[in-house]
């Protein structure tokens, strides 16, 4: 069989390219839009590339017709387009980011954003503070990519889909209210695998400072961690590690001066993508994890700091915290931030730790995700007879 991977140059399809190769060798082309720039994040991916703009090209949208099925690595304007052209004949996959979604599930965005957080990021979503550059380049990228507007109708051309969670499939769907919605099939990105399965060595908490967030997207709501933990104070031992190396340029400048003026020296702010054995590393440092979101967001950081044995707190309202404790993990609301100062640079007991991780084990590890592609590959071979029949 013959599948393309529509991706984006990012850090999560060389995992799907590791167990897809794995599992059906030779058959994987991936996409990548956009000739000239330079590739930053993908490592084992060799990407054929196209004009960003391919998709205006009927020739180009004809040739897909020879692939068995498009699996679409998130929903974002190349792949919509895409979709929009495509023939109904071909199958389609949407393995989704989270990002890509959420923006059906709230028509507001402020909706995810705490108080802090909101006061500084409303003025800088408002249009009267685009510059007159900003906006022409708006309404240019809107002329040039029309579908985005159709977004939950271009859903329903869609016959697989994977979110990061099950229980996020549901909320879409009833989001989207479509009669003619994907079904769900699991997968996900196995970048920890080789943390859960051992290959990275017998890694463990080697230090007492605090993880907050994993982005510079105002969705982290880190402003508002701050203003708590500034008034019932860190241990003296303890360093605010802060990932920021991607998202909204302003809103991080915004934290690494709030960060910068409230904890000095113990803030440390994460500004350069880093490896992932580098960035487990960094992460092992941390006995806390503070994740401020209202939506599903850092999955991947969380079940890293977990299976490491970092007590993580999460807003109960992220449907993390449920996803946690179904599985029999040990999380913490936000509200015991108030009472649990003294208890930040404190790891989790062994026992427990060990009982998480082969909860982790059993679903994260190489075994667990090479049986969700080959599940998914199974079901791509139905839908396409279904659709030949």
């Amino acid at each position: 069989m013959k599948f393309l991977h529509l991706i984006k140059d990012e850090k999560f399809p060389d995992s799907a390219y590791e167990f897809f190769e794995a599992v059906a060798p030779g058959q994987n082309t991936f996409l990548l839009d956009g000739k000239s720039a330079p590739i930053r994040h993908l490592k084992k991916v060799k990407p054929a590339r196209v004009s960003k703009y391919a998709f205006w090209s009927p020739k180009f949208i004809r040739s897909l017709e020879q692939y068995d099925a498009i699996i679409l690595h998130s929903l974002y304007a190349f792949s919509l387009e895409v979709l929009a052209r495509l023939s109904d004949r071909v199958p389609v996959v949407w393995i989704g980011m989270g990002y890509d979604y959420y923006d059906l599930l709230t028509t507001n965005p402020s909706d995810l954003l705490k108080p802090e957080t909101l006061a500084f990021q409303g003025p800088i979503t408002s249009k009267l503070t685009k510059t007159p550059k900003q906006l022409i380049k708006g309404i240019v990228h809107r002329g040039l990519h029309p579908n985005a507007k159709h977004k939950r109708k271009l859903v329903q051309k869609i016959d697989l889909f994977a979110p990061v969670l099950q229980s996020e499939y549901f909320l879409v769907k009833d989001a989207v209210g479509a009669k003619q919605f994907p079904e769900y099939v699991r997968w996900n990105y196995g970048k920890i695998a080789d943390l859960v399965d051992g290959k990275l060595g017998n890694i463990g908490i080697t230090g007492k400072n605090i993880l907050i967030g994993n982005s510079a997207n105002p969705t982290n709501n880190q402003l508002d961690i701050f203003r708590i933990l500034a008034k019932t104070g860190i241990p003296a031992d303890s360093k605010l590690i802060v990932p920021l190396s991607y998202g909204n340029p302003a809103y991080r400048e915004k934290v690494i001066e709030e960060g910068q003026r409230l904890f000095g020296d113990q803030f440390e702010p994460v500004t350069e993508f880093m490896d992932l054995d580098e960035y487990i590393e960094l992460l092992s440092t941390c006995s806390s994890v503070i994740m401020n979101h209202l939506r599903q967001q850092g999955a991947g950081n969380l079940f890293i700091t977990l299976f490491l044995g970092a007590k993580v707190y999460l807003d109960t309202a992220n449907p993390l915290y449920a996803e946690f404790e179904d599985m029999g993990l040990t999380v913490s609301p936000m509200e015991a931030l108030l009472n649990e100062a003294e208890a930040l640079n404190q790891c989790l007991q062994p026992s427990v730790i060990a009982r998480q991780q082969e909860a982790i084990r059993r679903s994260r590890g190489r075994a667990a995700f090479e049986g969700y592609t080959e599940n998914l590959i199974a079901e791509i071979i139905r839908v396409k007879g279904e659709k030949a029949a």
